[in-house]
């Protein structure tokens, strides 16, 4: 096994157990956290492909930059997951206002998500890493 390919593999076993995890958070509840999490086992699937291609990007946690690329930033996309944009629009939407009290106007995270937003968000992670499984395997 070349290099490329067991740091891909690396990348997206933490994308799935991140998954995993998030799928144990909502049953207890933390739904802010379930959201959160959904968007990095996405994230970690994602750069599983580039890891693949030899191309750094650990900096960028912009789902949809890393799918539709970025020419200004030397980010390439990736066409394939063109389909699964929507889902990494909606998870980039969580990536910040689920952990920082400063980024909601009153209260605190927590008290903004609830089990809805994060079925949807792990609905979105599973269509990202079920997409990207497809690409690891060819």
């Amino acid at each position: 096994m070349n290099k490329r390919f067991i740091e891909a593999e690396r990348w997206f076993r933490q994308a799935k157990e991140s998954l995993k995890a998030a799928k144990d958070l909502k049953e207890k509840g933390h739904f802010n956290w379930v959201c959160f999490i959904a968007q990095q086992s996405a994230e970690f699937a994602i750069k599983a492909v580039y890891e693949l291609r030899g191309e750094p990007v650990e900096w960028i946690h912009s789902l949809t930059v890393l799918i539709k690329g970025d020419k200004k930033r030397g980010i390439s996309g990736i066409k394939e997951l063109l389909d699964c944009i929507e889902s990494a629009k909606l998870l980039d939407k969580v990536y910040i206002p689920t952990r920082y009290v400063n980024s909601v106007p009153y209260g605190a995270p927590f008290e903004f998500y609830d089990k809805g937003d994060a079925e949807e968000c792990l609905l979105a992670a599973e269509k990202i890493l079920k997409s990207v499984k497809r690409l690891l395997s060819t």
